[in-house]
């Protein structure tokens, strides 16, 4: 689920960046950025259950 959000904001922030102001395109883009490094920082603690 979160995975289908970042690519909507990533979809927005491009849609943006293409006809809308720099500034709030420029805003999106260091939100999703956050967002991003947010979702890859959760998963990357993870420990891994393997199995050997």
């Amino acid at each position: 689920m979160e995975f289908t959000a970042l690519f909507l904001a990533i979809t927005v922030t491009m849609l943006v960046a293409w006809r809308g102001p720099r500034l709030l395109a420029l805003s999106l883009y260091a939100v999703v950025l956050i967002a991003c490094i947010a979702t890859f920082m959760h998963h990357a603690t993870d420990t891994l259950k393997l199995s050997f």
